[in-house]
């Protein structure tokens, strides 16, 4: 970033302060959509080291934003102009917030001397919800900066914000005015934010391990995967993973039962941990909510869980019936502190045999490839055969690959899980891909990719991503769930699409599977290819995706609900 000489006064904008902060606490990437009242923060942007990434649409940009965060375990700023550029994001903010992602929103702001005037997108708490700009639902911090004395306070509430495992969503909200004006420096130390779990409760937790007990890791473990894979070398004890911590202890291990879920989750997986006579589940970075667990009764052991978590609210809220030992602490102290006072003779391994999908030849004919083959082509080419990122959009997508994709480190999986907006992956790769300066691959729905995509910002990027269409010219998990709960037709198709051909017309080389035959010689090409790729694969209408367990769920809530 461009500053001032060093005997120059110590004074710049609002604008460069605020970015040059957010680069001190470790944000390199900046995506948005500028407008007019937007102008000096996004010239300050220019001027700055950060890479500034001009999407197509706001809802793109916050989606991109959030997996550069999390992939790059730093901040990341979302720029946006007044009225629908605003609003345009909430979506994706409110993703963010699921996600666990590390987020500066930064608007523009109708003045006040325009305030009640119909100014062109007035915004301000006048004229949109005021849970806008300030802390609420949406945001864990937000404010609407009228003066530059303001600055100071808001940075430092950000440092805080940023420092923690937890994730952070802001929105920092400025009239054209004070963006342009100057204000003092801002020195800033980021803050120690390490939540350690007392000696007592690190002497009940081991109390409780002396009896059999398994392990439950989700996406807030990923962090402590070497504290974790310590722990069932000392232990043997068996583990379970939700879709979104698939890694942090290897699929192959021989203690690896199987991933839970609503969507693709491992069949029988209640009958291997019963098996497996645990009397306690260790939880770890999961919220247990209905998309880690499909609220499966069979997965609490007799005697409840121990359940780590840095928000003390999770603890005992997705299973209130089970008995729950609740530690406030962030996962990898915690583990720490437990391994230091743990024997460290590994215990007897129960090893629980884990079956592996029966492998497939290629059909010779010509037709549509089955979902099942395509996943078989993804293992060998792109997990097993690069250090690729593979990302699972919302729909049959997560389903497919939560099942039959297996991953032996962390970070190379992501999901568009919990909140589950369809587009999340199919724009958020961008981020991905310039996080890790490694090939994001996208296995996204036909619908997905319609409703949102930033293919076009990644041909300008020249990003390396790979989105993988599954095209079934339907929105397919609708179709197929509302079929197997008897709608036999629920018209959610629609025509199919030549995605090779759209994707030439955005600016990105392209190719359409015809065949099983052509599947991994095409998967190759994509992952060969400099730059953007899409590969169109229409998939076999006759596979069911594997969500049983979100039918069983919906089921039992429509009964629940009937029977009230």
């Amino acid at each position: 970033m461009a500053r001032p000489h060093p005997d120059a006064p110590l004074v710049t904008t609002v604008s460069d302060e605020l970015i040059e902060g957010l680069r001190h606490l470790g944000a390199r990437f900046a995506f948005g959509v500028a407008g007019g009242a937007l102008v000096p923060f996004y010239g300050a942007l220019m001027r700055s080291s950060l890479e500034v990434v001009h999407c197509r649409h706001e809802s793109g940009a916050v989606y991109a934003a959030i997996e550069a965060s999390l992939l790059a375990d730093a901040p990341a700023i979302v720029f946006t102009t007044t009225g629908p550029g605003l609003t345009n994001a909430i979506t994706g903010v409110v993703t963010a917030r699921w996600e666990g992602a590390k987020i500066l929103l930064v608007s523009g702001a109708t003045g006040g001397e325009l305030r009640g005037r119909f100014a062109l997108q007035e915004s301000n708490t006048r004229m949109l919800p005021g849970d806008l700009y300030e802390p609420s639902t949406l945001f864990d911090d937000a404010v609407a900066l009228e003066h530059e004395a303001e600055l100071p306070h808001v940075m430092r509430t950000l440092a805080r914000g940023f420092a923690s495992r937890r994730g952070f969503v802001a929105h920092v909200a400025m009239p054209l005015a004070l963006q342009a004006k100057q204000a003092p420096r801002v020195p800033l130390t980021v803050p120690a934010a390490d939540v350690a779990a007392n000696e007592a409760t690190v002497t009940r937790v081991l109390e409780c391990l002396r009896e059999p007990f398994a392990l439950w890791v989700g996406h807030g473990a990923r962090h402590a995967a070497v504290e974790v894979r310590e722990l069932v070398a000392r232990t043997g004890a068996p583990v379970i993973s939700t879709p979104r911590g698939k890694g942090i202890v290897s699929e192959d291990d021989a203690h690896y039962l199987g991933v839970s879920g609503a969507f693709g989750s491992d069949p029988d997986l209640a009958e291997r941990l019963k098996a497996s006579h645990v009397h306690r589940t260790l939880v770890l970075g999961s919220r247990l909510g209905e998309f880690s667990t499909a609220f499966l009764q069979g997965l609490i052991p007799s005697r409840g869980l121990i359940h780590v978590d840095l928000d003390p609210d999770v603890p005992g809220s997705a299973f209130p019936q089970a008995e729950t030992l609740a530690v406030q602490a962030e996962i990898g102290v915690f583990l720490r502190a437990l391994l230091a006072r743990m024997d460290a003779r590994p215990r007897r391994v129960f090893p629980v045999p884990r079956s592996r999908p029966p492998r497939l030849d290629p059909r010779e004919t010509p037709a549509r490839v089955r979902p099942q083959y395509l996943m078989q082509c993804l293992q060998e080419r792109v997990i097993e055969g690069s250090s690729g990122v593979l990302l699972a959009e919302a729909g049959n997508a997560f389903a497919w690959t939560t099942r039959y994709l297996r991953f032996a480190s962390p970070h190379r999986y992501r999901q568009s899980g919990l909140f589950c907006p369809m587009g999340h992956i199919s724009a958020g790769a961008i981020g991905a891909a310039l996080a890790t300066r490694k090939r994001a691959v996208a296995v996204v729905g036909d619908g997905a990719l319609l409703m949102q995509n930033e293919i076009n910002t990644a041909a300008k990027l020249g990003a390396d991503v790979t989105w993988i269409v599954l095209n079934d010219a339907r929105y397919g998990m609708v179709d197929q769930g509302l079929r197997a709960l008897g709608h036999s037709r629920p018209e959610v198709d629609f025509p199919e699409v030549d995605f090779a051909m759209l994707a030439r017309s955005l600016g990105v080389e392209g190719a359409r599977v015809r065949g099983e035959m052509q599947a991994f010689e095409a998967l190759d090409q994509a992952m060969r290819a400099r730059g953007p790729f899409v590969l169109d694969v229409p998939i076999d209408l006759d596979e069911p995706a594997p969500f049983g367990d979100r039918l069983r769920s919906i089921d039992h809530q429509t009964q629940g609900s009937s029977s009230a």
